[in-house]
């Protein structure tokens, strides 16, 4: 008859697997402490916000996440049935020349673009924001 017991470690083995275990957290924080640290200019990127397009009986309804984005900083063109949306986040001035210890919130441009079907009425959309979301309707 066999019993299946749990191996017995010894305490090296123990403190082998700790040593181990340590190694790789400290592997994984001094990666992101990293990141942290890498200069904005590295952080200059273009944003392509999160969208939802949804079509609705006469119309297809699009709407946007655009939290701290003012309304005069969004462009909307239509072109060849391509809807482009672009703009910038920008920071206040007051902010820019503090000492940061931690900085997570994005400043910068946007954009994107979006093939509208071919049958839209470019003269009839409406857009605005409202709550941080640019909603527009095709």
């Amino acid at each position: 008859m066999a019993f299946n017991l749990p191996r017995v470690r010894n305490k090296l083995e123990l403190q082998n697997n700790s040593s181990r275990r340590s190694y790789v957290d400290d592997i994984f924080t001094n990666f992101f402490n990293e990141i942290s640290s890498w200069p904005s200019s590295y952080n200059d990127r273009v944003l392509s916000p999160r969208t939802d397009i949804v079509e609705n009986d006469s119309d297809y309804s699009l709407e946007m996440e655009l939290p701290g984005v003012i309304q005069d900083n969004i462009d909307l063109k239509i072109d060849n049935n391509i809807l482009t949306i672009e703009g910038k986040k920008e920071q206040s001035s007051e902010k820019k020349d503090h000492n940061y210890h931690m900085q997570e919130r994005y400043y910068g441009s946007f954009y994107r673009s979006i093939s509208l079907p071919s049958n839209i009425d470019e003269e009839h959309i409406e857009a605005q924001v409202k709550d941080g979301v640019l909603s527009v309707k095709i």
